[in-house]
């Protein structure tokens, strides 16, 4: 191409380009040189992109000379085709605007910048640039493709604005970025991030984006790799921001952002591996979080964050792996289920002052956690919806102190085969609905009569203490209001603590109160000699009162026949009578004194004789099976 074609512009680039100068076509007013009036530009400023071309892979630099493209200011008409280019020289062209999509497929460079250009879309699959691409404060209308391009140095868009509805504004899966990914500083995205199996050595910033795609995906991270972090703070996201199976080495925040989605999938994060953290706080979310079989190091945080899935499940975190701290303090506001069914956290977890609601529906389902350390549901924590806890393994305490609780008509608490050293249920308001304990196994169980619940289920409980340590008057109130009825393992387990404890007395008196509900459920023959046993030895827990009633007949007997000796069987044979001997000898079927075989009353005597005789075989019996049942219990 000889000079004599080219534009005095054209010929200002051919001429700067061996030795690396910049060539500024700008008017030197802002008004004038914006990129978005290039309509108006004078022929002066106008660059053809096939001169572009020629220049750069015509270029031979003399052997002293350092070559390099720096254009500004420039409109570039035409296409600027630079495919499977080998450009051994930065190529800077800066605030520019193009007529068509440059083409860039499989190029190679050192350096490549378009700051503060307009373009129409680009095309770059492939590419390798052994530098920075930079494309800050871009204005681009087309799709901009990357995919399985590599950059050794930094993808820089800070402040860039893409702008492709319906679309996807920037395509690159499998990119490789050696350095960092920026997009933040007011980047804005209209149409679809993929980045879908790309790879980053240093960090991805995106603080302060506004991503819009409505129904579609506005951030596509599957499978991303991350070498030092994902910083996300205070995004804007319209439609999915998707981490399924990416991977960050440091730490994943999205602190304070607003991500809409709903009815759908606002951040899916399934099988996400964060190593240095999670952090979620201050976020607004509509649409689902999901974070199915995720593993989290470090921590977990949701405080004061506002999640919005109304009658679905607006945190899915089945599975998930914590190895540290699950936080959810400080306002976190959910509306739908918390769901972290088979979730393990080696550290505790926190939820004090959580604001659950999915009236109806669970409003956390916990089924299966393992937690290392506490579970904190307290502190002026409130569920409208149920709340699961089944064969959940709590490595210390589980609080629900001065929590609300509510689920009426339902199981409000289900904490079936729950295993924990301490169980705090000192809630600020009775629960509104069943508390289910079966089965569990607990170290310390604290509560408060004041607020237990109209209904609590616990067949099968296992405890060691119960504070605060209450008679046994006070506590079989507590056992009483089991919707199933008797159950006599509760009993058992009631009566085992106190004779631990050292008091036998509530011990007796619970066992006691086990036999006389016990009796309502027999029937009408077995509560008869029930209350006989009752009346009589207490079921064998008052043996005094047998010695009471056996004083009691023996003083009968021994003024009745006093007053009226019966007459002997055989005159002349009989042993001198003996009231209180003969009265004896009635009452005990296992004593004889010689004295009833040896006397025969008659008339009323004879039928107060037959009524000892019953009697003492009543009292036997029962003190009989009374001790029976005391030696089996002891």
């Amino acid at each position: 191409m000889h000079t004599t074609d080219l534009t005095p512009a054209e010929r200002a680039v051919a001429e700067a380009l061996p030795h690396g100068r910049a060539v500024d076509l700008r008017a030197g007013d802002p008004a004038l040189d914006s990129p978005a009036d290039a309509g108006s530009w004078p022929q002066e400023r106008l660059v053809r992109a096939e001169v572009l071309a020629g220049l750069i892979l015509g270029q031979s630099a003399e052997p002293a000379a350092k070559p390099a493209l720096r254009l500004t200011g420039a409109r570039v008409t035409g296409r600027l085709r630079l495919s499977f280019a080998e450009i051994g020289f930065p190529v800077a062209l800066q605030r520019c605007a193009f007529d068509e999509a440059p083409d860039l497929y499989q190029a190679r460079t050192s350096f490549l910048s378009f700051t503060g250009s307009h373009l129409p879309g680009l095309v770059a699959s492939n590419i390798q640039v052994e530098g920075n691409l930079r494309l800050n404060d871009c204005r681009v209308s087309g799709e901009m493709r990357l995919p399985r391009g590599r950059i050794s140095g930094n993808l820089i868009l800070d402040g860039a604005t893409l702008h492709v509805p319906d679309g996807q504004a920037l395509y690159a899966e499998h990119l490789d970025v050696g350095g960092n990914l920026q997009a933040h500083h007011g980047f804005t995205a209209t149409g679809e991030i993929i980045l879908t199996s790309a790879g980053v050595g240093a960090a991805v910033t995106i603080d302060g984006a506004r991503l819009r795609a409505p129904g579609g995906q506005a951030f596509g991270g599957s499978n991303l790799v991350v070498q030092a972090g994902l910083i996300a703070r205070h995004i804007e996201a319209d439609g999915e921001v998707t981490l399924r199976f990416a991977r960050v080495g440091g730490p994943l925040t999205l602190r304070g952002s607003r991500i809409r989605n709903p009815g759908g999938l606002a951040v899916r994060g399934s099988g996400l591996n964060a190593e240095g953290g999670l952090f979620l706080s201050r976020m607004e979310v509509d649409g689902q979080v999901r974070l199915q079989g995720a593993a989290v190091g470090r921590t977990l945080t949701l405080d004061a964050t506002t999640l919005r899935n109304p009658g679905h499940v607006a945190l899915a975190a089945d599975g998930i792996v914590v190895d540290g701290t699950l936080r959810g303090r400080d306002g976190l506001s959910v509306e739908g289920e918390i769901s972290l069914q088979d979730a393990s956290v080696s550290g505790p977890v926190h939820f004090q002052g959580a604001r659950l609601r999915n009236p109806g529906g669970s409003a956390l389902s916990a089924n299966g956690i393992t937690v290392g350390k506490v579970l904190n549901l307290c502190e002026g924590l409130s569920a409208q919806g149920r709340i699961r806890l089944t064969n959940a393994q709590v490595g210390s305490r589980l609080c629900f102190d001065d929590a609300t609780l509510a689920a009426p008509g339902e199981v409000a608490l289900k904490c079936w085969r729950l295993e924990a050293r301490e169980l705090a249920l000192r809630t600020a308001a009775p629960i509104d609905g069943t508390v289910e304990l079966r089965h569990a196994r607990i170290g310390v169980l604290r509560d408060n009569p004041e607020v237990w619940p109209a209904a609590l289920r616990m067949d099968g409980i296992s405890y060691e203490v119960l504070e605060p340590m209450l008679p046994a008057a006070e506590r079989l109130g507590w056992l009483r209001r089991d919707p199933d009825g008797y159950l006599p393992n509760a009993y058992e387990q009631l009566a085992g603590m106190y004779r631990r404890l050292g008091s036998d007395v509530d011990a007796r008196e619970t066992l006691l109160a086990s036999q006389r509900r016990r009796r309502a459920t027999l029937p009408w023959y077995a509560r008869l000699w029930g209350h006989v046993q009752d009346v009589t030895v207490g079921y064998g827990f008052r043996p005094l009162r047998a010695a009471g009633w056996l004083l009691a007949l023996l003083v009968v007997g021994t003024v009745v026949f006093g007053l009226q000796a019966p007459p002997p069987l055989k005159r002349g044979e009989a042993p001198e009578f003996n009231a209180p001997a003969y009265t004896l000898d009635l009452l005990l079927p296992i004593i004889d004194f010689g004295q009833e075989k040896a006397f025969n009353p008659a008339g009323a005597a004879q039928w107060l004789a037959y009524g000892l005789i019953v009697s003492g075989w009543v009292l036997a019996t029962t003190i009989a099976a009374g001790l029976t049942r005391s030696l089996r219990r002891a």
